[in-house]
């Protein structure tokens, strides 16, 4: 299987190496080009354009950040859409269920093979290839594709018919921001009422609301550094993402809609490209 990949970001970079190194030919492609030197440098081929790529590859993955990136991308600056027929199409990225339905009509036009894999997990499990990939589309084209899915996550789960894996994804992201969001009201309560921050973490962390996320993020509060591992910004468009979808399906989410504002306010104080985590600096403004 000759794989391209498109979109070497925070998560698609530790994605594609996990690949490389499992012995794929790999071909990339980024609009920064200085993201994928070290690629090259253990082996993957570097693509000069889309079209090559796809022209190059049996299987194509993309982990793009936005529907008007991906569109732009991937259709719109195609000048021959026949070089998709017989093509493996797969988004792994947080994408709409509606334009995940879109991207199936679009790819079935050109008979090429559309799958649904969006990823949960973020930089860390990326690197250690422990993501969780959500899977829909044909079951059979997917049965043939977990070899390669297993190279970058330890849980691969089929969700059924498109678009059900990236409504999945929304619905355990609209979760994580959420848990973000009331750890990060607690931490400023607690601190604004004068405790000690590493006696509040020794309690919550030996408590039955501990979990992977507070025991990973807590450190970012005792130093008051915000490594990336899932920026603000993606948060942000997690959140419009989420409530648009709303929309679309009827589900009144008054929670959702507040903390959206939240990270809205994130990206105007300039936290944008920090880790969401650092939402508390919103909080810490105000009041």
């Amino acid at each position: 299987m000759k794989v391209g990949f498109i979109g070497i970001g925070t998560m698609g970079k530790p994605m594609a190496t996990n690949i490389l190194k499992s012995g794929y030919e790999l071909m990339c492609y980024s609009r920064s080009k200085e993201k994928i030197v070290d690629l090259k440098d253990r082996g993957a081929l570097i693509s000069t354009s889309v079209e090559e790529l796809i022209e190059w590859s049996d299987t194509i993955i993309f982990m793009l950040t936005t529907s008007e990136v991906i569109e732009s991308l991937l259709i719109k600056k195609i000048n021959n859409p026949a070089i998709y027929e017989g093509k493996t199409i797969i988004n792994m990225g947080t994408i709409s269920p509606s334009f995940s339905t879109k991207l199936n009509r679009e790819f079935n036009k050109y008979n090429a093979f559309y799958v649904d894999a969006p990823v949960s997990g973020s930089k860390i499990p990326a690197e250690e290839g422990k993501l969780i990939i959500l899977t829909s589309g044909n079951h059979s084209i997917i049965d043939t594709l977990n070899p390669l899915f297993k190279t970058m996550g330890t849980t691969i789960v089929y969700c059924g018919e498109i678009p059900k894996a990236s409504m999945i994804k929304l619905s355990i992201n609209l979760l994580i921001l959420h848990m973000m969001e009331g750890f990060s009201e607690m931490i400023n309560f607690a601190s604004k009422g004068g405790i000690d921050l590493n006696f509040l973490f020794e309690i919550v962390l030996s408590s039955q609301i501990s979990n992977s996320l507070y025991r990973m993020k807590y450190k970012n509060y005792l130093h008051d550094k915000f490594p990336v591992q899932g920026s603000v910004e993606n948060g942000y468009k997690d959140l419009v993402l989420i409530t648009e979808t709303a929309k679309e399906i009827g589900a009144y989410l008054p929670l959702t809609n507040i903390n959206l504002q939240m990270y809205l306010k994130a990206k105007e104080l300039g936290y944008a490209e920090e880790d969401f985590s650092a939402i508390i600096k919103v909080l810490e403004k105000y009041y």
